[in-house]
């Protein structure tokens, strides 16, 4: 590279970073305690620090793990080995991976287009707000983003070149993409199926046996664990119900991956909107599609058509949609979507710079509602959110007795923020729930409500319609409430009767 191209790629480098970095920063509350799955990962490092193994130690029984993969907690035991286990730290190293993630795309973005067009693309990539909500967050994504980036440089690199040795570090890219999110086999498929098709054929063995090495242990784990995996949420039936409501959310969900929740507000908060909103949705996917079409037609871009194109029949098909939270990773190929189709509209319009206009009028889409979240400091808003759920377990660190696990919706947060062991309940069915209460000594119940939009009625909530007096509420603030279990009648009789079967068995001669 010249010295004026390598001056002109560290100045664009720079402000993409920069841009990442602000938006990333004041969209971070880096006090915040893990939160929901981000929880779970947190509780599964936190045991693989200790030398507990791959464990759920939130849990009274502390099983064997077998639904997320290890990929991110193992890098954040890691990085708690070399400072110590705190909510700091891991937000710290997600907002570090998604900036260089950021960086990553913007390099792979040069490999597709002019200098310019890749500048507009990243400098949008980096105030995209699904990246700058996550992009901090304790959750498997920014680790999961950064990985992919360096697939996207290393499989480009692979598809030129077709040796064998940078094959080998796809692979354990590949492998690694795979072990932090189980939808990295998407990843690898569609790289496998660029190298074919580059006829790359020895590189492509090379990829393939290096990940395969690293997926086949995880693999055989599951097997071994048998309980809790991924594979066993797949629907047994009503494939057509499924994927034509998934089909439906995302069609809505694409273009507001780009400009903001647009559409979600018109569907989901003002239903009267509900008709306009899904036909500027229909548009938008269209057009996004359209452009992926395109990108398919030139092998230089081909790879940014085949990763979208190999995710979504799995994103048809898995039981929930996690409120969008599955487009996140494919943030840059959505981009490239929407330049690769707006493209030829432009060019009927001007002839000249068709693509940077697109990557320009991109952007454009992508400003107003990152200034917004900035400036209305959304992530203080998501933080009051949970404030009356973290006053409840406060006030559970605070008790000095019973000291029986906590029974609630969400047992890793509960676990970080207590430091006492908690348990889902099994079931909707009261009668399960009420067993399991008996089976661990459970000492609370935490009921918690309207944590997040349209969200599901608490299993927990109709047991304590079913069982009042088995429960004491012993705090309670905005939509959350604690009660103190009492202990069942039915098991002191069991217990009573067990005592007085052991003493006779133990006076006879």
């Amino acid at each position: 590279m010249a010295r004026g191209g390598l001056r002109q790629a560290i100045g664009h480098g720079a402000i993409v970073a920069t841009l990442a970095a602000v938006c990333i920063g004041l969209n971070t509350d880096f006090r915040s305690p893990p939160r929901f799955d981000g929880a779970g990962y947190a509780v599964l490092a936190k045991s693989l620090e200790t030398g507990r193994g791959y464990r759920a130690i939130d849990h009274p029984d502390q099983p064997e793990h077998a639904h997320f993969p290890p990929g991110y907690p193992l890098t954040l035991a890691a990085v708690w080995r070399l400072t110590e286990p705190s909510a700091l730290s891991a937000h710290i190293t997600s907002f570090a991976c998604t900036i260089a993630a950021t960086l990553g795309f913007w390099a792979w973005f040069r490999r597709l287009y002019s200098p310019k067009v890749a500048l507009i693309l990243g400098m949008a990539l980096a105030l995209n707000w699904t990246w700058g909500r996550t992009g901090g967050a304790i959750q498997s994504e920014p680790l999961f983003l950064l990985l992919c980036s360096l697939v996207l440089l290393v499989a480009t690199r692979v598809g030129k070149t077709g040796n064998i040795r940078p094959g080998l570090i796809l692979g354990v890219l590949l492998g690694a993409c795979v072990l932090t999110r189980h939808v990295g086999a998407c990843l690898a498929l569609a790289v496998f199926a660029e190298l074919l098709l580059r006829k790359r054929f020895a590189a492509t063995l090379a990829t393939l046996g290096t990940s395969a090495t690293l997926v086949l242990p995880w693999i055989g784990w599951l097997a071994t664990v048998k309980r809790d995996t991924q594979v066993g949420l797949l629907p047994q039936g009503g494939w057509a119900r499924v994927i034509a409501g998934n089909a439906l959310f995302y069609l809505r969900r694409v273009p507001d991956q780009i400009t903001g929740p647009v559409v979600e507000i018109g569907t989901v908060f003002r239903p009267e909107l509900q008709a306009g909103a899904t036909v500027w949705a229909t548009l938008a996917t269209t057009l996004v599609i359209w452009g992926w079409v395109r990108a398919w037609r030139r092998p230089r871009r081909r790879l940014a058509a085949l990763v979208p194109l190999t995710t979504f029949p799995l994103l048809l098909i898995w039981p929930f949609t996690e409120a969008g939270r599955f487009l996140i990773p494919l943030a840059p190929f959505l981009l490239i979507g929407a330049v690769e189709g707006l493209a030829p509209l432009i060019a009927l319009v001007s002839g000249r710079s068709p693509r940077r206009w697109a990557a320009a009028l991109t952007l454009a889409a992508t400003i107003p509602y990152a200034g917004y979240a900035l400036v209305t400091n959304r992530a203080e808003a998501a933080r009051r959110t949970h404030a009356d759920f973290d006053a409840g377990c406060a006030w559970i660190a605070r008790q000095d007795g019973p000291d029986g696990p906590v029974m609630t919706r969400h047992p890793g947060e509960v676990y970080w923020l207590t430091d006492r062991t908690a348990l889902p309940p099994s079931s909707d069915d009261p009668k399960a729930i009420n067993d399991l209460l008996d089976q661990y000594g459970v000492s609370y119940l935490l009921v918690d409500e309207e944590r997040y939009a349209r969200e599901p009625v608490s299993p927990l909530g109709r047991y304590v319609n079913a069982h009042p007096r088995r429960l004491r509420r012993v705090w309670s603030a905005g939509g959350i409430t604690i009660y103190a279990v009492e202990r069942s009648p039915t098991l002191d009789q069991n217990r009573i009767g067990a005592a007085r079967l052991q003493s006779s068995n133990v006076s006879r001669p």
